[in-house]
């Protein structure tokens, strides 16, 4: 080795050392900084979630945080979707006095939570357990991040809400007894005479899943397909996440519209007849579900923020995805076995539309929103 590539070795181990050093800093300082939020959480003692309403979602959230931080969950769970939670927060915004440090639902509810200025808490520098720190573990080698604020949308430096799971959205599930397979291959079939009155819906009048097919079928088909569907076939419009594919599963009606698979698995596994059926002029909307975490300016700063990285970690993913069914955007889980198969995006079929980007949310949902009571009424 001549003196030159001597030197060049010896400064290229000057460069690695340097780098090395300096990741090795970097991953103290994130323990440090993980080490102290814990303990300034527990000092708080306590954390107000506000998430799904599903007991079993519950249940585990609540024992396992507990268990792992020694910090007590109080839960709000999100009766009716996030509707009423959202108006509740707002004049709580307005009071100056909210009373929730952590969201678990959809991103969407970014935009509404925004419409109030320090409703939502930036995530970005709160990330700081060395488990979730590394954004090479999540799909694409990214964190999914709905960003800005209600006065600059483009604001990418404000991470409002992260979005934790993705996949096809239950817009349309059949009582298998009622609806003989292949029944059903495009959506204008339901709007056959004989599925007057035998089709149930999750309410588009309030947001959530039912708001969020009810758009996906405006923007593919058009507000006169909407109208014929839920209005001209006297489609009953419940809000119960569990109650609307149960009265499917037994028979009381013979479609569903907007069914979540946490609750549509449950009535499978009892040998209930109810499935997807997928359309094939409208194969489903991608969304994210139940999946994003959102830290909001309640009472418990850093509770808050031992909480959101609790809940992104691996150990919780892995189990959080089973219960809500919706497949982790985490890439180093164990399995994914527990997820349904319907919920999987298939090769080689295009899903054009989102609900959780901005695009959709402010176009055709919007649209939407505008005409939900010349459609549907109050």
């Amino acid at each position: 080795m001549n003196n030159r590539t001597r030197l060049g070795y010896l400064g290229t181990l000057t460069v690695l050392g340097v780098f090395g050093a300096t990741a090795l800093a970097a991953a103290e300082s994130r323990a440090d900084a993980w080490g102290d939020m814990l303990a300034a959480g527990k000092k708080e003692g306590s954390v107000t979630v506000a998430g799904p309403s599903f007991p079993w979602v519950r249940n585990f959230i609540v024992k396992q945080f507990e268990a792992d931080t020694g910090i007590k969950v109080d839960w709000k769970p999100l009766v009716g979707g996030p509707g009423p939670f959202t108006a509740t927060l707002l004049r709580e915004a307005d009071a100056g006095k909210i009373t929730t440090d952590v969201y678990i639902g959809g991103t969407t509810s970014c935009f509404n939570f925004t419409r109030k200025k320090n409703v939502v808490v930036n995530l970005k520098p709160l990330l700081v357990n060395p488990d979730v720190t590394d954004q090479s573990k999540w799909r694409d080698g990214k964190y999914t991040i709905q960003t800005g604020t209600d006065d600059n949308r483009d604001n990418d430096d404000f991470w409002c809400f992260m979005q934790t799971a993705d996949w096809v959205m239950g817009d349309l599930f059949v009582n298998t007894d009622k609806v003989p397979a292949g029944s059903i291959t495009a959506w204008k079939d339901l709007l056959d005479p004989k599925y007057k009155g035998k089709i149930i819906a999750h309410d588009p009048r309030r947001p959530g899943a039912g708001q969020a097919t009810a758009a996906y079928l405006y923007s593919v088909f058009g507000e006169d397909f909407v109208r014929k569907l839920y209005v001209g076939q006297d489609a009953a419009l419940g809000t119960s996440y569990s109650k609307n594919p149960e009265a499917v599963a037994t028979g009381q009606y013979e479609i569903g519209l907007a069914f979540v698979q946490a609750a549509v698995e449950r009535y499978r596994k009892k040998g209930l007849p109810i499935a997807r059926v997928f359309p094939k002029d409208g194969m489903g909307l991608r969304t994210g579900g139940f999946s994003g975490i959102a830290a909001l300016n309640g009472p418990n700063p850093n509770a808050r923020g031992v909480f959101v990285n609790w809940f992104i970690t691996k150990r919780t993913q892995e189990k959080i995805q089973c219960l809500l069914l919706e497949r982790s955007l985490r890439m180093d889980l164990e399995s994914y076995a527990c997820i349904p198969e319907y919920t999987s995006p298939k090769d080689g079929v295009s899903y054009p539309v989102h609900d959780y980007y901005k695009g959709h949310h402010f176009g055709a949902k919007t649209k939407l929103r505008s005409r939900i009571t010349a459609i549907f009424g109050k």
